[in-house]
């Protein structure tokens, strides 16, 4: 399933992603990935085998910042795409995020598979270690919330 109908290449792709975070939209983010999509994170791997199992995470997950005081104040700050093949290309997306609970902000960088496979486009990988490293650092109770 492609996010839209047009494609928007890798650099387009970022942006709409950041945008959908901006939104603290789950499925907006979900609508970003190619499945199978898998999560490499502080050498654990999780996947999402389709939409709806991505839906549900991600909503999970923005809800989950709510709950344990970082907030959603979460913003695209920059990212850099290297090419890998005509069809595909590592995004390295750095973020920022304002805590709500007065904790300093901090930023990071993820870096996403891009691939596009005739007239659909997505990520089909993360790699989040500085994101969850860091966030576990400040609130190591994150999961349990």
């Amino acid at each position: 399933m492609s996010v839209t109908t047009a494609l928007k290449g890798p650099e387009g792709l970022c942006r709409s992603y950041g945008q959908a975070m901006l939104d603290r939209d789950g499925r907006a983010l979900a609508a970003h990935y190619l499945f199978p999509y898998i999560s490499f994170t502080l050498g654990h791997v999780h996947s999402f085998e389709d939409r709806a199992t991505a839906d549900a995470a991600c909503a999970d997950q923005v809800a989950r910042f709510g709950r344990a005081g970082v907030g959603t104040d979460i913003r695209l700050v920059d990212y850099r795409v290297e090419p890998v093949s005509a069809d595909s290309a590592l995004c390295h997306v750095t973020w920022e995020v304002f805590p709500v609970d007065g904790t300093p902000g901090w930023s990071w960088t993820n870096v996403y598979g891009y691939r596009r496979r005739g007239e659909e486009e997505g990520f089909e990988f993360n790699i989040s270690d500085q994101e969850i490293g860091e966030l576990l650092r400040r609130f190591p109770d994150f999961y349990s919330l």
